[in-house]
C-alpha cells in the first residue's frame, strides 16, 4: 500500500470512528487526521468530536489558518497554527506561499487587524492566545498530501519564513509531506504499554567496567535493546522521567534524523556519537555475554531505544554496540533513591530537554497526591506518556502536575495571569520554599483538601468553553458586543480565579481586608502567600452537587458577574485584548474597581444557592 492509499484509508477510518466527520469533505478530514497523528499520539490524550469542530477552522476569510489549537503535549500552552493542502502535487513556491500566509495571519492577529477575518477564527485565536505566556512557543505546521519533490528546499523555506518575524526565537515551523504524515500516523498507532522483564547482550565476555559493586559500564548490542522495546514497549521507561516524546521542534527533529542517519549510514560510529543508555535496577548479574536485570528501567536513552526499535530490520542485519551504564538503586529512603535517579537522568540528558515537571514524576508526594486524587474520583497522571484509564476520559476527570499547578496558582494563590505566563512557577525548585512558596501547599500539604478543590476547578475550567458559546450567541448584535466578546474570550483563567475568590469570600476564608491586601500594589508578597495559602476547613468551593444543572447555573452567574465588571476596566484601559491579562494587576483592578458592589452581587448569587 503506497502513502496515498494508506492516508486515504486512514481518512475513511476516521470518518467511521467519528460520526460528525462523515459529512465533511476529505480535505477537512485530512486536517483532522494530521492533527490527531501529530499532536495526539500520546495514549493519555483524549480526542473527541467537539475537539475537531474547535480545532479545524478552515472556512471563508480564515486568513490562511486551517487549524488552531493549543499543543496538548506542551506545559506552556504552545499555540499551534496549521494549514493543510489536500493535493497530490505541490511546488516549492506553493509551500513558501502557504507558510507565508500563516505568518501574515499571526502578525495581523497580534496587531488586531481583525477586519479581514471571520468572527469564528478571530474568537478562536484570541481564546488560545490568552493562554500563551512568556515561556510559550508559536508552532506553525504545514501539512500536504503531496510527496516531497527533490526541488523543494525546506531549509530555504524555513529561513524565508523566519524573516517575516521581528523576533523568531519563539517560533517553530514544521513542514510535513505525505511520507512524514504516514510516519506520524504509524508512530501514533504504535503506542501501547506492556510488562517489563528481560536481559541484554554485550560485545565480549568479561568486557565490563565495574564502579564498586553498585554500577557497571558495558557495550550493549543495539539488537538487544531493540528486542527489549519490541517485547516490553513503553513499560521499559516506567522509571524514566518521561516516556518517549517524538520531537516536533526543528532542533529536536535534527536529533532524531541524526540518530537515524548514523544507524543506517555509519553504524560503526554510533558508539562514538551517542550518549548511550542508562539503566537503573534493583539488581544485575553478568553471565558471560548476558546481563540479567531485576526490576529495571531505562532512565535515560528512551529516544535512542525507540529509534533503534524503529530501525530494527536494519539492525538485525547489521548489529552494532553502544555504551550502557547499569546502576543499582541506592539510598536509605524512597526520596533519596528517587532523587538519585532524577539527578542521573537530568545530568545525562542532552538530546531532548527534561522539563521541570519530569523531575518530579516519581517523587513520593506526587505518588501520594495521585492516590488522593483517585480517592475523590480523579486520575492524576504522574508522568508524560502514561495512559489514562477509559473511565476517566472526560476532560474534567483526569489531570497532571502542570494543570493542577496552573489551576491552583489561579485559584488558591490568586495569580491567574502568572499561571499563564510562568506556569512552571508552581513546581520549580520544590524543595526551596523561598524560591517556590506554592509547591508545598499544593502538593505536599493537606492533599485530600486540595484534591477536592481541584476536582471542582477542573470542572469549572472545562465548563467555561460551553459558557462561552452561550455567551457569544446571547451577545450577538447587542451594543458593545465586540468589547464584551473579546474580553470574555481572554477571561477563562481569570474567571476560574474569580469563582474561587467568590467562594472563599462567601465561606469567610477571605475578608474585605484580605481583598484590599491582595489588590494593593504595595503588598508584601510573603504576606500574600501566607494569607492565600490558608484554606481553613474549606472542602469545596460551591456548596452544590457537582456536575448538575444547578452547579452550571451558578457558574454562569459568577462568570457573567466577573465579565460585567471586567469589561468596564478593559474598555477604559484601551489595552489590546491579547495583552490585557499579561500581568495580574489588571485582574486585581477589576476586583478593586468597585469591590463593595461586586461583593453585594456575590452574596446575591450565593443567596440563591
Amino acid at each position: 500500500m503506497n502513502n496515498y492509499e494508506f492516508i486515504m484509508a486512514k481518512i475513511n477510518q476516521l470518518k467511521e470512528k467519528y460520526p460528525s466527520l462523515r459529512t465533511r469533505t476529505d480535505d477537512y478530514v485530512f486536517s483532522a487526521l494530521c492533527v490527531k497523528a501529530n499532536f495526539y499520539k500520546n495514549p493519555a490524550l483524549i480526542l473527541n468530536e467537539s475537539d475537531f469542530a474547535n480545532m479545524i477552522v478552515d472556512s471563508p476569510n480564515d486568513g490562511g489558518a486551517d487549524i488552531l489549537l493549543s499543543d496538548p503535549n506542551s506545559e506552556t500552552s504552545d499555540l499551534v497554527i496549521g494549514q493543510s493542502k489536500f493535493c497530490k502535487s505541490i511546488s516549492s513556491e506553493e509551500v513558501l506561499n502557504a507558510v507565508r500566509k500563516m505568518a501574515d495571519f499571526y502578525n495581523d492577529m497580534k496587531a488586531e487587524h481583525f477586519e479581514q477575518f471571520n468572527s469564528r477564527v478571530k474568537s478562536r485565536f484570541i481564546t488560545l492566545d490568552a493562554e500563551v505566556g512568556k515561556e510559550s512557543k508559536i508552532h506553525f505546521v504545514f501539512y500536504t498530501f503531496a510527496p516531497k519533490k527533490g526541488s523543494i528546499d525546506t531549509t530555504y523555506i524555513e529561513r524565508k519564513f523566519r524573516e517575516l518575524f521581528v523576533d523568531s526565537s519563539t517560533i517553530e515551523v514544521s513542514i510535513l509531506f505525505a511520507d512524514d504524515i504516514a510516519e506520524e500516523i504509524r508512530d501514533s498507532e504504535s503506542r501501547r504499554q506492556t510488562v517489563e522483564r528481560g536481559k541484554i547482550r554485550i560485545d565480549n565476555r568479561g568486557n565490563h567496567l565495574f564502579y564498586g559493586e553498585a554500577a557497571v559500564i558495558v557495550n550493549v548490542s543495539a539488537r538487544s535493546i531493540a528486542d527489549l522495546y519490541t517485547n516490553h514497549n513503553t513499560h521499559l521507561l516506567e522509571l524514566n522521567l518521561r516516556h518517549y516524546i517524538k520531537g516536533k521542534g526543528k532542533s529536536e527533529q535534527k536529533v532524531d534524523n541524526a540518530i537515524n542517519e548514523t544507524i543506517k549510514d555509519n553504524p560503526e560510529s554510533f558508539w562514538l556519537k551517542n550518549n548511550g543508555i542508562t539503566i537503573t535496577c534493583d539488581d544485575f548479574r553478568i553471565d558471560g555475554r548476558e546481563v540479567h536485570l531485576k526490576n529495571f528501567s531505562i532512565v535515560n536513552g528512551g529516544q535512542t531505544t525507540y529509534l533503534l526499535n524503529k530501525n530494527k530490520k536494519f539492525i538485525n542485519a547489521h548489529d552494532f554496540y553502544l555504551p550502557c551504564k547499569i546502576i543499582k538503586n541506592i539510598g536509605d529512603t524512597e526520596r533519596e533513591r528517587i532523587q538519585f535517579s532524577s539527578e542521573i537522568a537530568e545530568a545525562a540528558n542532552s538530546q531532548k530537554p527534561i522539563k521541570p515537571a519530569d523531575l518530579l514524576a516519581n517523587a513520593p508526594e506526587q505518588l501520594r497526591f495521585a492516590k488522593a486524587m483517585l480517592a475523590v474520583g480523579l486520575f492524576y497522571q504522574t508522568k508524560r506518556g502514561g495512559e489514562i484509564p477509559p473511565r476517566y476520559h472526560r476532560a474534567y476527570l483526569h489531570t497532571k502536575l502542570e494543570e493542577v499547578g496552573k489551576l491552583c496558582l489561579a485559584a488558591i494563590f490568586q495569580e491567574p495571569c502568572k499561571s499563564r505566563n510562568n506556569p512552571s512557577a508552581a513546581y520549580k525548585n520544590p524543595d526551596e520554599e523561598d524560591k517556590n512558596p506554592y509547591y508545598k501547599t499544593i502538593f505536599n500539604g493537606n492533599q485530600i483538601q486540595v484534591a477536592q478543590i481541584c476536582k471542582e476547578l477542573l470542572y469549572i475550567d472545562s465548563y467555561f468553553p460551553t459558557f462561552l458559546k452561550k455567551f457569544d450567541a446571547d451577545n450577538e448584535g447587542i451594543p458593545n458586543a465586540e468589547y464584551r466578546k473579546d474580553f470574555a474570550h481572554i477571561a477563562r483563567r481569570t474567571c476560574v480565579a474569580f469563582v474561587a475568590l467568590a467562594a472563599r469570600v462567601h465561606q469567610g476564608n477571605l475578608t474585605d481586608e484580605n481583598i484590599a491586601t491582595l489588590t494593593s500594589e504595595k503588598s508584601d508578597k510573603k504576606v500574600l502567600y501566607k494569607m492565600l495559602r490558608t484554606l481553613d476547613k474549606m472542602n469545596c468551593l460551591l456548596p452544590i452537587k457537582l456536575y448538575t444543572d444547578d452547579y452550571k447555573t451558578t457558574l454562569d452567574k459568577l462568570f457573567m458577574l466577573f465579565i460585567q465588571f471586567g469589561v468596564r476596566v478593559y474598555k477604559s484601559s484601551k489595552i489590546p485584548a491579547t495583552n490585557f491579562f499579561n500581568a495580574d494587576q489588571n485582574y486585581y483592578n477589576i476586583l478593586s474597581d468597585d469591590w463593595v458592589e461586586l461583593k453585594v452581587k456575590i452574596n446575591e448569587i450565593f443567596a440563591d444557592v
